[in-house]
Protein backbone atom coordinates (compact mmCIF):
# COMPACT_ATOMS: atom_id res chain seq x y z
CA UNK A 1 0.00 0.00 0.00
CA UNK A 2 1.08 3.74 -1.03
CA UNK A 3 1.42 5.85 1.99
CA UNK A 4 0.49 8.67 0.05
CA UNK A 5 -1.92 7.52 -2.94
CA UNK A 6 -2.81 11.36 -3.37
CA UNK A 7 0.33 11.88 -5.06
CA UNK A 8 -0.05 8.49 -6.91
CA UNK A 9 -2.94 9.88 -8.86
CA UNK A 10 -0.44 12.43 -10.39
CA UNK A 11 -2.91 15.24 -10.62
CA UNK A 12 -2.28 18.70 -11.84
CA UNK A 13 -4.13 21.90 -11.25
CA UNK A 14 -7.28 21.89 -13.78
CA UNK A 15 -7.29 25.49 -13.37
CA UNK A 16 -4.62 28.34 -11.91
CA UNK A 17 -6.53 28.94 -8.20
CA UNK A 18 -4.83 26.75 -5.99
CA UNK A 19 -5.78 26.69 -1.80
CA UNK A 20 -2.40 25.34 0.37
CA UNK A 21 -3.29 24.40 4.17
CA UNK A 22 -1.21 23.43 6.59
CA UNK A 23 -2.34 20.72 9.02
CA UNK A 24 -0.88 20.95 12.81
CA UNK A 25 -2.36 24.62 14.50
CA UNK A 26 -4.20 25.61 10.83
CA UNK A 27 -6.60 22.92 10.04
CA UNK A 28 -6.01 21.66 13.81
CA UNK A 29 -6.54 23.22 16.96
CA UNK A 30 -2.80 21.53 17.81
CA UNK A 31 0.09 19.10 16.85
CA UNK A 32 -1.03 15.97 15.75
CA UNK A 33 2.32 14.28 15.61
CA UNK A 34 2.87 13.23 19.41
CA UNK A 35 -0.76 12.36 19.92
CA UNK A 36 -0.42 9.94 16.64
CA UNK A 37 2.83 8.40 18.75
CA UNK A 38 0.49 7.67 21.05
CA UNK A 39 -1.60 6.25 19.84
CA UNK A 40 0.81 3.98 18.10
CA UNK A 41 2.71 3.30 21.25
CA UNK A 42 -0.18 3.43 23.89
CA UNK A 43 -0.12 5.36 27.29
CA UNK A 44 2.46 3.54 29.24
CA UNK A 45 4.93 3.36 26.90
CA UNK A 46 4.29 7.31 25.44
CA UNK A 47 4.42 8.45 28.80
CA UNK A 48 7.84 6.29 30.31
CA UNK A 49 9.30 8.04 27.57
CA UNK A 50 7.94 10.95 27.82
CA UNK A 51 11.10 12.38 30.08
CA UNK A 52 13.36 11.49 26.65
CA UNK A 53 11.38 13.83 24.62
CA UNK A 54 11.06 16.64 26.37
CA UNK A 55 15.39 16.16 26.76
CA UNK A 56 15.65 15.96 22.95
CA UNK A 57 13.20 19.16 22.24
CA UNK A 58 14.81 21.32 25.00
CA UNK A 59 18.33 20.36 23.26
CA UNK A 60 16.68 21.20 19.84
CA UNK A 61 15.52 24.70 21.53
CA UNK A 62 18.99 25.10 23.00
CA UNK A 63 19.98 24.56 19.31
CA UNK A 64 22.31 21.64 19.93
CA UNK A 65 20.63 19.56 17.89
CA UNK A 66 19.11 20.58 14.33
CA UNK A 67 15.00 20.09 14.45
CA UNK A 68 15.31 16.85 11.55
CA UNK A 69 17.71 15.18 13.93
CA UNK A 70 15.47 16.24 16.70
CA UNK A 71 12.89 14.38 14.85
CA UNK A 72 14.40 11.60 14.03
CA UNK A 73 15.44 10.94 17.46
CA UNK A 74 12.01 10.93 18.83
CA UNK A 75 10.62 8.98 15.84
CA UNK A 76 13.53 6.52 16.26
CA UNK A 77 12.18 6.05 19.90
CA UNK A 78 8.68 5.37 18.88
CA UNK A 79 8.60 3.80 15.18
CA UNK A 80 11.70 2.04 14.92
CA UNK A 81 11.69 -1.60 14.18
CA UNK A 82 7.80 -1.68 13.29
CA UNK A 83 6.77 -2.85 10.04
CA UNK A 84 5.56 -0.75 7.19
CA UNK A 85 2.11 -2.58 7.18
CA UNK A 86 1.59 -2.25 10.58
CA UNK A 87 2.07 1.73 10.99
CA UNK A 88 0.12 2.16 7.50
CA UNK A 89 -2.46 0.22 9.34
CA UNK A 90 -2.32 2.58 12.47
CA UNK A 91 -1.98 5.81 10.45
CA UNK A 92 -5.19 5.04 8.66
CA UNK A 93 -7.10 4.13 11.95
CA UNK A 94 -5.55 7.42 13.89
CA UNK A 95 -6.66 9.59 10.54
CA UNK A 96 -10.08 7.76 10.43
CA UNK A 97 -10.56 7.64 14.62
CA UNK A 98 -9.03 10.62 15.99
CA UNK A 99 -7.70 13.03 13.28
CA UNK A 100 -11.23 14.42 12.84
CA UNK A 101 -11.75 15.50 16.13
CA UNK A 102 -8.50 17.78 15.89
CA UNK A 103 -10.05 19.95 13.29
CA UNK A 104 -11.04 23.22 13.53
CA UNK A 105 -14.72 23.51 12.23
CA UNK A 106 -13.93 27.07 10.79
CA UNK A 107 -10.89 25.97 8.54
CA UNK A 108 -13.24 23.17 7.30
CA UNK A 109 -15.65 24.62 6.15
CA UNK A 110 -13.21 27.41 4.38
CA UNK A 111 -11.53 23.86 2.45
CA UNK A 112 -15.02 22.78 1.54
CA UNK A 113 -15.15 26.53 0.17
CA UNK A 114 -12.38 26.33 -1.72
CA UNK A 115 -13.73 22.91 -3.43
CA UNK A 116 -17.22 23.92 -3.87
CA UNK A 117 -15.49 26.36 -6.70
CA UNK A 118 -13.11 23.67 -8.31
CA UNK A 119 -9.78 25.05 -6.61
CA UNK A 120 -7.01 22.56 -6.62
CA UNK A 121 -6.56 21.84 -2.51
CA UNK A 122 -3.39 21.00 -1.29
CA UNK A 123 -2.14 19.90 2.28
CA UNK A 124 1.50 20.61 3.09
CA UNK A 125 2.74 19.41 6.25
CA UNK A 126 5.40 18.50 8.38
CA UNK A 127 3.47 16.13 10.35
CA UNK A 128 3.64 12.14 8.85
CA UNK A 129 2.03 11.05 5.97
CA UNK A 130 1.29 7.62 7.23
CA UNK A 131 -1.88 9.55 8.95
CA UNK A 132 -1.65 12.83 6.79
CA UNK A 133 -2.45 11.18 3.22
CA UNK A 134 -5.72 8.62 4.30
CA UNK A 135 -7.29 11.50 6.00
CA UNK A 136 -6.47 14.01 3.28
CA UNK A 137 -8.13 11.16 0.88
CA UNK A 138 -11.04 11.03 2.98
CA UNK A 139 -11.59 14.83 2.89
CA UNK A 140 -11.35 15.16 -0.71
CA UNK A 141 -7.56 16.90 -1.09
CA UNK A 142 -6.12 16.46 -4.78
CA UNK A 143 -2.45 16.87 -3.51
CA UNK A 144 -0.54 15.90 -0.03
CA UNK A 145 2.97 16.58 0.28
CA UNK A 146 4.26 15.61 3.93
CA UNK A 147 7.03 14.21 5.51
CA UNK A 148 7.92 10.57 4.31
CA UNK A 149 9.45 7.79 6.78
CA UNK A 150 12.46 5.43 5.65
CA UNK A 151 12.26 2.04 5.80
CA UNK A 152 14.92 -0.76 5.62
CA UNK A 153 15.32 -3.60 3.12
CA UNK A 154 13.04 -6.09 5.06
CA UNK A 155 10.10 -3.27 5.23
CA UNK A 156 10.53 -1.90 8.69
CA UNK A 157 10.91 1.80 9.61
CA UNK A 158 14.54 2.68 10.83
CA UNK A 159 13.68 6.02 12.18
CA UNK A 160 14.80 8.11 9.70
CA UNK A 161 12.86 10.70 7.42
CA UNK A 162 13.45 9.95 4.17
CA UNK A 163 14.67 12.70 2.18
CA UNK A 164 13.95 16.02 4.34
CA UNK A 165 11.35 17.52 6.94
CA UNK A 166 8.27 19.09 4.77
CA UNK A 167 9.01 22.32 6.54
CA UNK A 168 9.77 25.77 5.33
CA UNK A 169 12.03 26.10 2.62
CA UNK A 170 11.48 22.16 1.82
CA UNK A 171 7.39 22.84 1.89
CA UNK A 172 8.24 25.56 -1.04
CA UNK A 173 10.24 23.18 -2.86
CA UNK A 174 7.74 20.41 -2.89
CA UNK A 175 5.34 22.87 -4.11
CA UNK A 176 6.81 23.74 -7.16
CA UNK A 177 7.98 20.83 -8.02
CA UNK A 178 4.63 19.71 -7.25
CA UNK A 179 2.66 22.96 -8.99
CA UNK A 180 5.46 24.40 -10.83
CA UNK A 181 6.17 27.78 -10.89
CA UNK A 182 4.10 29.50 -7.76
CA UNK A 183 4.08 33.03 -9.20
CA UNK A 184 1.49 31.88 -12.06
CA UNK A 185 -0.97 30.46 -9.67
CA UNK A 186 -3.70 32.37 -7.82
CA UNK A 187 -2.55 31.09 -4.49
CA UNK A 188 -4.55 30.60 -1.75
CA UNK A 189 -2.17 30.33 1.50
CA UNK A 190 -3.22 29.07 5.23
CA UNK A 191 -0.26 28.68 8.04
CA UNK A 192 0.10 29.58 11.21
CA UNK A 193 3.90 29.25 12.05
CA UNK A 194 7.24 31.45 11.51
CA UNK A 195 8.52 28.54 8.93
CA UNK A 196 5.27 28.75 6.99
CA UNK A 197 5.92 32.67 6.45
CA UNK A 198 8.26 30.71 3.33
CA UNK A 199 5.34 29.24 1.24
CA UNK A 200 2.64 32.35 1.96
CA UNK A 201 5.17 34.62 0.57
CA UNK A 202 4.38 33.17 -2.67
CA UNK A 203 0.59 33.36 -2.09
CA UNK A 204 -1.52 35.94 -3.58
CA UNK A 205 -3.75 35.62 -0.79
CA UNK A 206 -1.62 35.00 2.67
CA UNK A 207 -3.68 33.98 5.72
CA UNK A 208 -1.68 33.63 8.76
CA UNK A 209 -3.35 31.98 11.48
CA UNK A 210 -6.76 32.42 9.92
CA UNK A 211 -8.81 30.59 12.37
CA UNK A 212 -7.77 31.05 15.72
CA UNK A 213 -9.90 33.77 16.79
CA UNK A 214 -13.37 31.10 17.21
CA UNK A 215 -12.33 29.13 20.95
CA UNK A 216 -12.83 25.28 19.98
CA UNK A 217 -15.79 23.76 20.73
CA UNK A 218 -15.93 22.08 24.26
CA UNK A 219 -15.35 18.00 23.54
CA UNK A 220 -12.31 18.87 21.19
CA UNK A 221 -10.88 21.72 23.79
CA UNK A 222 -11.08 18.83 26.40
CA UNK A 223 -9.12 16.38 23.92
CA UNK A 224 -6.39 19.29 23.03
CA UNK A 225 -6.05 20.46 26.65
CA UNK A 226 -5.65 17.00 28.62
CA UNK A 227 -2.46 15.28 28.60
CA UNK A 228 -0.27 18.50 26.62
CA UNK A 229 3.41 18.06 26.21
CA UNK A 230 3.88 21.73 27.80
CA UNK A 231 1.65 20.53 30.42
CA UNK A 232 3.73 18.00 31.05
CA UNK A 233 7.28 19.88 30.73
CA UNK A 234 5.21 22.87 33.72
CA UNK A 235 4.17 19.83 35.82
CA UNK A 236 8.41 18.99 36.15
CA UNK A 237 9.10 22.58 36.54
CA UNK A 238 12.25 22.74 35.10
CA UNK A 239 12.73 26.53 36.03
CA UNK A 240 13.18 24.83 39.56
CA UNK A 241 16.58 22.73 38.37
CA UNK A 242 18.43 26.00 38.89
CA UNK A 243 18.77 24.63 42.79
CA UNK A 244 20.57 21.96 41.69
CA UNK A 245 23.05 24.24 40.87
CA UNK A 246 24.43 23.30 44.48
CA UNK A 247 25.46 20.44 43.25
CA UNK A 248 28.81 22.78 41.78
CA UNK A 249 30.02 24.25 45.04
CA UNK A 250 32.50 21.39 45.23
CA UNK A 251 33.89 21.38 41.82
CA UNK A 252 33.83 25.12 41.75
CA UNK A 253 35.58 25.44 45.96
CA UNK A 254 37.50 22.17 45.73
CA UNK A 255 39.35 23.93 42.18
CA UNK A 256 38.35 20.71 40.72
CA UNK A 257 37.22 22.31 36.81
CA UNK A 258 40.16 20.78 34.99
CA UNK A 259 39.38 17.20 36.61
CA UNK A 260 37.05 16.10 33.66
CA UNK A 261 36.22 12.44 35.14
CA UNK A 262 34.97 14.92 38.17
CA UNK A 263 33.25 17.47 36.35
CA UNK A 264 31.57 14.83 34.57
CA UNK A 265 30.06 13.34 37.76
CA UNK A 266 29.15 16.27 38.72
CA UNK A 267 27.21 16.84 35.74
CA UNK A 268 25.73 13.63 36.13
CA UNK A 269 24.73 14.00 39.93
CA UNK A 270 23.06 17.31 38.94
CA UNK A 271 21.42 15.96 36.20
CA UNK A 272 20.13 12.87 38.63
CA UNK A 273 19.00 15.56 41.25
CA UNK A 274 16.85 17.55 38.48
CA UNK A 275 14.99 14.47 37.33
CA UNK A 276 14.34 13.15 40.54
CA UNK A 277 13.36 16.25 41.87
CA UNK A 278 10.81 16.80 39.11
CA UNK A 279 9.55 13.17 39.84
CA UNK A 280 9.10 14.47 44.45
CA UNK A 281 7.67 17.88 42.44
CA UNK A 282 4.81 15.37 40.41
CA UNK A 283 4.47 13.32 43.65
CA UNK A 284 3.54 16.23 45.91
CA UNK A 285 1.23 17.96 43.25
CA UNK A 286 -0.16 14.71 43.17
CA UNK A 287 -0.55 14.42 46.91
CA UNK A 288 -2.08 18.25 47.37
CA UNK A 289 -3.59 18.31 44.48
CA UNK A 290 -7.50 18.65 46.06
CA UNK A 291 -5.95 21.60 48.39
CA UNK A 292 -4.10 23.14 45.65
CA UNK A 293 -7.64 23.41 43.74
CA UNK A 294 -8.66 26.02 46.30
CA UNK A 295 -4.81 27.46 46.57
CA UNK A 296 -5.30 31.20 44.63
CA UNK A 297 -2.36 30.71 42.74
CA UNK A 298 -1.57 26.56 43.02
CA UNK A 299 -4.91 25.88 41.20
CA UNK A 300 -3.55 26.59 38.15
CA UNK A 301 -0.88 23.94 38.76
CA UNK A 302 -1.59 20.71 35.57
CA UNK A 303 -2.58 18.10 37.76
CA UNK A 304 -5.10 20.40 39.98
CA UNK A 305 -6.45 22.36 36.97
CA UNK A 306 -6.94 18.85 35.63
CA UNK A 307 -5.05 19.47 32.47
CA UNK A 308 -2.63 16.39 33.54
CA UNK A 309 -4.47 13.51 34.55
CA UNK A 310 -3.32 11.93 37.98
CA UNK A 311 -2.03 8.25 36.26
CA UNK A 312 -0.38 10.18 33.39
CA UNK A 313 1.27 12.25 36.40
CA UNK A 314 2.44 9.25 38.28
CA UNK A 315 3.82 7.30 35.11
CA UNK A 316 5.61 10.35 34.33
CA UNK A 317 7.15 10.52 38.12
CA UNK A 318 8.45 6.73 37.50
CA UNK A 319 10.00 6.85 34.22
CA UNK A 320 11.50 10.29 36.04
CA UNK A 321 12.91 8.61 39.27
CA UNK A 322 14.47 5.77 37.25
CA UNK A 323 16.26 7.67 35.00
CA UNK A 324 17.38 9.57 38.05
CA UNK A 325 18.57 6.77 39.63
CA UNK A 326 20.05 5.13 36.66
CA UNK A 327 22.30 8.89 36.13
CA UNK A 328 23.17 8.71 39.57
CA UNK A 329 24.56 5.68 40.16
CA UNK A 330 26.79 6.12 37.11
CA UNK A 331 28.00 9.02 38.76
CA UNK A 332 29.03 7.10 42.12
CA UNK A 333 27.03 4.60 44.22
CA UNK A 334 27.46 7.48 47.21
CA UNK A 335 25.65 9.77 44.67
CA UNK A 336 22.80 7.28 44.34
CA UNK A 337 22.35 6.95 47.89
CA UNK A 338 22.10 10.19 48.41
CA UNK A 339 19.64 10.86 45.61
CA UNK A 340 17.41 7.75 47.15
CA UNK A 341 17.93 9.81 50.60
CA UNK A 342 16.64 12.83 49.19
CA UNK A 343 13.30 11.36 47.35
CA UNK A 344 12.77 9.02 50.68
CA UNK A 345 13.17 12.56 52.56
CA UNK A 346 10.77 13.99 50.44
CA UNK A 347 8.42 11.35 49.80
CA UNK A 348 7.94 11.67 53.57
CA UNK A 349 7.81 15.49 53.56
CA UNK A 350 5.19 15.49 51.13
CA UNK A 351 2.94 12.89 52.97
CA UNK A 352 3.71 13.99 56.48
CA UNK A 353 6.35 16.18 57.62
CA UNK A 354 5.15 18.68 55.15
CA UNK A 355 2.77 19.51 58.31
CA UNK A 356 5.21 19.70 61.21
CA UNK A 357 5.62 23.55 61.93
CA UNK A 358 9.37 24.51 62.02
CA UNK A 359 10.55 20.28 60.79
CA UNK A 360 9.06 21.52 57.34
CA UNK A 361 11.44 24.11 56.55
CA UNK A 362 14.46 22.24 57.87
CA UNK A 363 13.53 19.13 55.37
CA UNK A 364 13.36 21.69 52.78
CA UNK A 365 16.92 22.71 53.72
CA UNK A 366 18.42 19.29 54.09
CA UNK A 367 17.44 18.82 50.95
CA UNK A 368 19.78 21.55 49.52
CA UNK A 369 22.80 19.83 52.26
CA UNK A 370 22.53 16.67 49.84
CA UNK A 371 22.90 18.63 46.72
CA UNK A 372 26.44 19.44 47.77
CA UNK A 373 27.13 16.44 50.03
CA UNK A 374 26.46 14.40 46.81
CA UNK A 375 28.93 17.24 44.43
CA UNK A 376 31.60 16.56 46.93
CA UNK A 377 31.74 13.61 49.32
CA UNK A 378 29.98 12.04 46.26
CA UNK A 379 32.15 12.40 43.75
CA UNK A 380 35.11 12.38 45.94
CA UNK A 381 35.28 16.37 46.97
CA UNK A 382 36.17 16.78 50.38
CA UNK A 383 33.65 19.39 51.77
CA UNK A 384 34.17 22.89 53.67
CA UNK A 385 32.42 22.69 57.26
CA UNK A 386 31.63 26.59 56.95
CA UNK A 387 30.30 26.59 53.45
CA UNK A 388 27.88 23.66 54.16
CA UNK A 389 26.84 25.58 57.91
CA UNK A 390 26.61 28.59 55.32
CA UNK A 391 24.36 26.69 52.82
CA UNK A 392 22.47 25.32 55.68
CA UNK A 393 21.48 28.53 57.09
CA UNK A 394 20.88 30.50 53.87
CA UNK A 395 18.32 27.62 53.05
CA UNK A 396 16.62 28.02 56.13
CA UNK A 397 15.94 31.48 55.52
CA UNK A 398 14.71 31.24 52.09
CA UNK A 399 12.25 28.37 53.73
CA UNK A 400 10.99 30.58 56.23
CA UNK A 401 10.79 33.39 53.61
CA UNK A 402 8.94 31.25 51.44
CA UNK A 403 6.30 30.20 54.73
CA UNK A 404 6.05 33.93 55.71
CA UNK A 405 4.98 35.06 52.05
CA UNK A 406 2.34 31.96 51.86
CA UNK A 407 1.23 32.42 55.12
CA UNK A 408 0.33 35.97 53.75
CA UNK A 409 -0.85 35.26 50.59
CA UNK A 410 -3.44 32.16 51.14
CA UNK A 411 -5.39 34.14 53.88
CA UNK A 412 -8.33 32.35 55.30
CA UNK A 413 -8.00 29.04 53.05
CA UNK A 414 -3.96 28.71 54.91
CA UNK A 415 -5.46 25.63 57.38
CA UNK A 416 -6.88 24.00 54.22
CA UNK A 417 -3.60 24.72 52.31
CA UNK A 418 -0.89 23.67 54.34
CA UNK A 419 -1.40 22.66 57.97
CA UNK A 420 1.46 23.18 59.63
CA UNK A 421 1.09 27.22 58.84
CA UNK A 422 -1.42 27.16 61.30
CA UNK A 423 1.47 27.16 63.83
CA UNK A 424 3.32 29.83 61.90
CA UNK A 425 2.73 33.89 62.62
CA UNK A 426 4.49 36.92 60.77
CA UNK A 427 6.34 37.64 63.84
CA UNK A 428 7.58 34.22 64.52
CA UNK A 429 8.90 34.41 60.98
CA UNK A 430 10.75 37.51 61.35
CA UNK A 431 12.58 36.28 64.31
CA UNK A 432 13.31 33.08 62.42
CA UNK A 433 14.40 34.60 59.07
CA UNK A 434 16.64 37.16 61.12
CA UNK A 435 18.76 34.23 62.72
CA UNK A 436 19.09 33.11 59.54
CA UNK A 437 20.12 36.04 57.73
CA UNK A 438 22.39 36.54 60.59
CA UNK A 439 23.96 33.51 60.73
CA UNK A 440 24.47 32.79 56.71
CA UNK A 441 25.91 35.99 56.56
CA UNK A 442 28.03 35.48 59.14
CA UNK A 443 29.43 31.83 58.17
CA UNK A 444 30.20 33.21 54.75
CA UNK A 445 32.33 35.42 56.08
CA UNK A 446 34.13 33.22 58.49
CA UNK A 447 34.59 31.01 55.39
CA UNK A 448 36.23 33.91 53.43
CA UNK A 449 38.51 34.30 56.38
CA UNK A 450 39.39 30.78 57.70
CA UNK A 451 43.35 29.95 57.12
CA UNK A 452 42.05 26.95 55.34
CA UNK A 453 40.18 28.78 52.73
CA UNK A 454 43.01 30.76 52.49
CA UNK A 455 45.50 27.98 51.69
CA UNK A 456 43.18 25.88 49.16
CA UNK A 457 41.88 28.82 47.45
CA UNK A 458 45.02 30.54 47.72
CA UNK A 459 43.91 33.81 48.40
CA UNK A 460 42.92 36.55 51.01
CA UNK A 461 40.39 38.62 49.03
CA UNK A 462 37.22 36.70 49.16
CA UNK A 463 36.75 39.10 51.79
CA UNK A 464 35.70 41.30 49.01
CA UNK A 465 33.05 38.94 47.65
CA UNK A 466 30.97 39.49 51.38
CA UNK A 467 28.93 42.56 49.75
CA UNK A 468 27.13 40.97 47.24
CA UNK A 469 26.02 37.80 49.77
CA UNK A 470 24.41 40.79 52.23
CA UNK A 471 23.36 42.50 49.28
CA UNK A 472 21.33 39.86 47.95
CA UNK A 473 19.94 38.56 51.75
CA UNK A 474 18.94 42.56 52.06
CA UNK A 475 17.18 42.91 48.89
CA UNK A 476 15.43 39.65 49.39
CA UNK A 477 14.38 40.82 52.30
CA UNK A 478 13.06 44.09 50.62
CA UNK A 479 11.00 42.26 48.21
CA UNK A 480 9.84 39.80 50.40
CA UNK A 481 8.46 42.83 52.78
CA UNK A 482 7.60 45.51 50.24
CA UNK A 483 6.38 43.10 46.98
CA UNK A 484 5.20 40.86 48.95
CA UNK A 485 7.67 38.14 47.00
CA UNK A 486 9.33 34.83 48.47
CA UNK A 487 6.99 31.99 47.05
CA UNK A 488 9.08 31.26 44.48
CA UNK A 489 12.95 31.75 45.21
CA UNK A 490 13.83 30.87 41.20
CA UNK A 491 11.35 32.77 39.69
CA UNK A 492 12.23 36.07 42.03
CA UNK A 493 15.95 35.30 40.88
CA UNK A 494 15.25 35.64 37.15
CA UNK A 495 12.53 38.74 37.70
CA UNK A 496 14.60 40.73 39.79
CA UNK A 497 17.53 42.63 38.16
CA UNK A 498 19.03 43.46 41.35
CA UNK A 499 19.07 40.15 42.45
CA UNK A 500 19.97 38.49 39.36
CA UNK A 501 23.29 41.28 39.08
CA UNK A 502 24.34 40.27 42.46
CA UNK A 503 24.52 36.98 41.81
CA UNK A 504 26.34 37.08 38.36
CA UNK A 505 28.74 39.76 39.97
CA UNK A 506 29.30 37.29 42.70
CA UNK A 507 30.12 34.75 40.51
CA UNK A 508 32.36 36.48 38.38
CA UNK A 509 34.54 38.55 41.46
CA UNK A 510 34.90 34.74 43.18
CA UNK A 511 35.94 32.97 39.85
CA UNK A 512 38.40 35.71 39.19
CA UNK A 513 39.70 35.34 42.70
CA UNK A 514 39.86 31.67 42.98
CA UNK A 515 40.82 30.62 39.11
Amino acid sequence: MSANPIQERGLLPKNRVVAVFDLDGTLTFSDSLLPFLRFVAGDRAFFLRLPLVAAILAAMALRLVSRQRAKELVLRMFLRGRSRAELERQGERFARDRLPAMLRPQASARLRWHQSRGHHSVVATASLALYVAPWAAGAGFDDVLATELEYDAHGCATGRILGENCRGEEKVRRLQERLGELSGLALHGYGDSAADRAFLAYCTEAHYRPFREIAAPAAAREEARVNRLGDFLRLMRPHQWVKNAFVFVGIIFGHAWTTWPLVLAACGAAAAFCLTSSAVYIVNDYADRERDRVHPKKRHRPLASGRVTPRAALCLAAALASCGLALAYAAGPLVAALVVGYAAMNLAYSFALKNVVILDVFVIAAGFILRILAGTLGIGIAPSQWLLVCSLFLTLFLGFTKRRSELLSVGTEFLIHRKALLHYNPQLLDKMIGVCAGAALMSYSLYTMSPATVRVQGTENLIYTIPFVAYGIFRYLFLLHAKHAGTDTSRELARDPHLLATLLGWGIVTLALIA
